[in-house]
């Protein structure tokens, strides 16, 4: 009887602990798949969208050049002389200085010499005009009495009657005067003066040469109107006006300079497949800038609102980009207001919502993720 207690005890005994390590086997096994969901859900940084207003920014690069820059040439034949400063590379002037000459005395002897020939002309009319046309005569005399051969000719005298135009016509008088009067003008070409404040980029005749009409002479530059060609894409140049504020600076951002928008290129560089747009810088920093220093622009193309700025690393191939909603991935169509280098200005994003910022690998609608805000 004994025997067949102990045998049911342990029976039993086996039975109860069975029992008990189901249990606990099974609650282990309910747990799994609770940690296994927790380890298979992506962490995802993200940006939480404050739309606001934003500033727009077309940035680009271009070097310095002066606003004005003249091929000096002769325009006569002679010998090239110095100026009242050297002819050489680098040199500054003022405007109105004589920059350099070519020897006029040639010219000069010739000039005198048809002026004196044409003082004997007008003498030699004067004495019929007495006879035809004695109201005019004492005009005449006068214009006669001012002729120089070391001046400028004086100005015709008024010619009333067509029949006295036709008698002076008839003796050379009219014919010969605007002759000698392109000489003079001619005259003036052996004389170069500066046209503006500026220095000498290159010389390429020397002084003691024998120029011809044509031959180059130097290179001028104006060193007050200083501007800056920024070749900036296409899709951008809509947004840009002229007028805009602009921001310069050179390439280790030490030198901080103002200018403004002056000219847009109404057609696009072959070579880069860009729009310039030039900008005038503040002639007070003329001391500081040289031409042909690069400098990085920042153009002000003005304001939106109800923006915001993103990376754009966070943008899909299709132009969409992920929010995260309740744990869950989801396209959102954007608006796409500007591009920068490493941002991008967007609309039609809700306030609050969760931008995913970073590319993730297999990402797919309804993907359930744990957003970290950056």
């Amino acid at each position: 009887m004994k025997k067949r207690q102990v045998i049911i005890l342990s029976i039993t005994s086996i039975i109860v602990l069975s029992i008990a390590f189901r249990l606990a086997t099974g609650k282990k096994d309910a747990e799994k798949p609770t940690e296994t969901s927790n380890e298979n859900k992506k962490f995802v940084k993200v940006q939480e969208i404050k739309n606001d207003t934003i500033t727009i920014l077309v940035n680009g690069y271009g070097r310095v050049s002066s606003s004005r820059n003249i091929t000096l040439t002769s325009e006569v034949q002679g010998i090239l002389q110095s100026g009242s400063s050297d002819l050489k590379p680098g040199g500054t002037f003022s405007q109105g200085q004589l920059l350099f000459k070519v020897n006029d005395n040639e010219a000069q002897l010739a000039l005198k010499a048809r002026k004196s020939i044409y003082l004997n002309l007008v003498a030699s009319a004067l004495a019929d005009v007495k006879i035809d046309f004695p109201d005019s005569y004492s005009k005449w005399q006068n214009f006669l009495d001012k002729i120089d051969v070391h001046s400028s000719l004086p100005e015709l005298p008024e010619i009333k009657t067509s029949k006295e135009r036709t008698f002076l016509a008839s003796r050379n008088v009219l014919s010969e005067y605007y002759t000698i009067k392109g000489d003079e003008e001619r005259l003036k070409k052996y004389q170069i003066y500066a046209p503006f404040n500026g220095s000498i980029v290159d010389v390429t005749s020397e002084i003691g040469a024998a120029v011809n009409p044509g031959t180059p002479i130097a290179t001028i530059i104006k060193t007050m109107g200083l501007e800056v060609a920024i070749p900036i894409n296409a899709i951008d140049i809509s947004l840009i006006k002229i007028g805009d504020k602009v921001d310069l600076h050179n390439q280790d951002k030490t030198a901080v300079f103002s200018g403004k928008v002056v000219r847009i290129a109404q057609n696009i560089n072959p070579n880069t497949q860009l729009i310039d747009v030039f900008i005038s810088i503040d002639a007070d920093v003329k001391s500081v800038l040289y031409n042909g220093m690069y400098l990085e622009a920042d153009i002000y193309a003005g304001q939106v609102y109800g923006a915001d700025e993103i990376p754009r690393r966070a943008l899909l191939n299709d132009g969409k980009v992920y929010v995260v909603q309740d744990s869950i991935m989801i396209k959102k169509e954007i608006e796409i207001i500007k591009k920068n280098k490493n941002t991008v200005v967007v609309k039609k994003l809700t306030t609050n919502d969760l931008v995913i910022v970073e590319p993730v690998p297999g990402a797919i609608d309804s993907m359930v993720v744990i957003p970290i805000k950056n």
